[in-house]
């Protein structure tokens, strides 16, 4: 029998850029560039219906400092195995949400966001860092009505 561990990631977009961060070295991705993110937690149960959610606020709250106060809407989800000391069966949800009313003053933590960026769909597909999974998700975040 598999387990999972559950991550998520947010696409946070403000006038056509995403909030895009670097993801450290010696982690998975080191030096990549990514949406910010990260592990469901215990704490997250704390919301039994919408354990996704609260995770992916709680994770961007500790990783770039947003308190999103605007809607997450679920774009898709995948399957990877990590490769971590341990590989892991990862189940990656993605979100995206389209900044209105929270206040955008990004206070990255510097353990876990070495360099944060605001970027366009060109710039992310030029970046040489930009793996091909977030080159999908921008596009299939484009797609999605």
């Amino acid at each position: 029998m598999k387990l999972y561990l559950n991550v998520v990631e947010v696409a946070i977009e403000h006038d056509e850029k995403f909030l895009i961060i670097k993801r450290p070295e010696g982690k998975h991705a080191g030096g990549l560039l990514a949406f910010p993110g990260g592990k469901v937690e215990e704490i997250d149960e704390q919301n039994e219906w919408d354990i996704l959610r609260f995770a992916a606020k709680r994770e961007i709250l500790e990783e770039v400092g947003l308190d999103l106060k605007d809607d997450l809407k679920y774009i898709t989800n995948n399957y990877f195995v990590g490769s971590s000391n341990v590989a892991a069966h990862v189940i990656d949800t993605i979100f995206h949400c389209k900044i209105e009313k929270t206040d955008l003053k990004v206070n990255a933590s510097a353990r876990e966001v070495p360099e944060y960026y605001w970027l366009t769909d060109a710039e992310i597909n030029k970046a040489h860092n930009a793996p091909e999974w977030l080159k999908k998700s921008v596009q299939y975040i484009r797609r999605t009505p």
